[in-house]
């Protein structure tokens, strides 16, 4: 099970020593720009990375990102279209599961007021007791 804070975790830049850098020169921190990367990449920078010996997306994935599962979910793909429709699908999964227990802004400043006016009865009732003993 994934937790809000780890889905965010994934989701993050990796340090730049970590950076998934493409047969073409390009550099890739996170899974968002993988996915994006994919998309538009030329067939033979795929093909380099990922052919019948290996998948270095999924090797990256496991070992950068953290994410063993996408990585086990892509790791025999072959096709492009199908490993960028599974990270783009873990993306949106992650990016959702990271907004989970989260306050939006508006419950944030209805709590915010809420305790306020609390606050403010409280402490005017227990000054006006103390104004009576004193």
């Amino acid at each position: 099970m994934i937790t809000p804070e780890k889905a965010a975790d994934l989701l993050e830049d990796v340090k730049e020593n970590s950076h998934f850098k493409l047969h073409m020169g390009t550099n890739i921190a996170s899974l968002k720009q993988l996915a994006e990367a994919l998309d538009i990449m030329a067939e033979a920078a795929f093909n380099h990375h990922v052919n019948a010996n290996k998948n270095d997306f999924a090797a990256w994935i496991r070992h950068s990102i953290g994410d063993a599962e996408l990585a086990d979910t892509i790791n025999k793909m072959r096709d492009r279209k199908r490993i960028s429709a599974a990270v783009r699908k873990r993306v949106d999964f992650l990016e959702t599961k990271s907004r989970e227990n989260k306050l939006s802004g508006k419950d944030f400043l209805t709590c915010g007021v809420t305790d306020f006016i609390l606050g403010a009865v409280i402490g005017f009732v227990i000054g006006m007791i103390f104004a009576v003993i004193i």
